[in-house]
């Protein structure tokens, strides 16, 4: 039981600690990444599904443990969303799957034996964490170090889930060995293990990118706000400090490793500053003459992160 109620506070924890982490990085209208929308989404159906766990076993009945095995396999589910890097239509289907899958699972806990309805969470389960498992190992979107961690934490917790469902369709719950899987503190310990590793693959991840720097590597594009200094004085420096955060803003909103120049953003995004041209005037209603602000710069003066 103590185990439940810590891992409750961890998972909650996680879900503060991302979010806190990924505000600071954004800015309206743009707020997150898709990356980061879903780890966090997916450390918010982590703590409500401890959560519910703790609720059932404090006499919340049948209720709340239907909901707990349902969100228990959402939050896998959106991590595997979050590292798949997938367009809009495809994101959209894997979100339908994962759904359909979660309310299945929750469907068999309120209408089978608990056994039974034990045994297929830990198939589904084995299932999905096993593709995000694959998924975060071979992600474009993250760096060399917070993807070998989630994929070793999915893998780890694939084993487990796996182990349990083999249990169940062969020797069964009884015995020493079915004990041991069936135990909800040795669940919850091999969880609150899970849901640490993949916490510190997040923060890592949501680290802004050192490998760039003013002078960056060449696969870096330099935007910036041109004439910034004209602008300044015709307009006012809080006009140019809004255009230049909103540019930042949009830049970190599409690509993780966009680093802070003087006056604008390095990105490795494709096409650059048409990309960008494009977010201003549709995602951010800059009028024409604010777009047309917009260049490319190769040398940037200043230094990371100076307006």
């Amino acid at each position: 039981m103590l185990l439940t109620i810590g891992l409750a506070a961890m998972c909650l924890s996680v879900a503060v600690g991302i979010l806190c982490r990924a505000f600071p990085r954004t800015s309206a209208p743009v707020p997150f990444t898709t990356y980061v929308q879903f780890a966090a989404m997916a450390g918010i159906f982590a703590m409500g599904s401890t959560v519910m766990y703790l609720v059932h076993a404090y006499g919340g009945g049948k209720p709340a443990l239907v909901v707990a095995d349902a969100t228990m396999v959402m939050a896998p589910g959106f991590m595997l969303v979050a590292v798949s890097a997938l367009t809009d239509r495809k994101r959209g289907v894997v979100v339908g799957v994962v759904s359909a899958a979660a309310t299945a699972v929750g469907g068999c806990t309120a209408v089978l034996p608990a056994d039974g309805s034990l045994a297929i969470k830990a198939a589904v389960l084995t299932l999905i964490c096993g593709g995000c498992a694959l998924v975060a190992g071979l992600s474009p979107t993250l760096d060399r170090l917070p993807a070998l961690l989630l994929a070793g934490a999915m893998g780890a917790y694939t084993l487990y889930t796996g182990a349990r469902a083999l249990v169940a369709v062969t020797t069964g719950w009884s015995g020493a060995v079915g004990a041991l899987f069936r135990s909800m503190e040795v669940g919850s310990a091999v969880a609150m293990v899970i849901v640490l590793v993949c916490s510190a693959a997040v923060i890592l991840s949501l680290r802004p990118s050192a490998r760039a720097t003013v002078t960056g590597p060449r696969e870096f594009g330099v935007v910036v706000i041109g004439d910034a200094k004209l602008l300044a004085a015709a307009s006012g420096g809080e006009r140019l400090r809004r255009l230049v955060a909103e540019l930042r803003a949009a830049a970190h909103a599409l690509d993780d490793r966009a680093v802070n120049v003087r006056h604008g953003v390095a990105t490795s995004l494709p096409s650059a500053l048409d990309t960008l041209t494009d977010q201003m005037q549709n995602s951010f209603g800059w009028a024409p003459e604010e777009v047309a602000l917009l260049v490319e710069d190769g040398d940037p003066s200043g230094s990371p992160g100076a307006v």
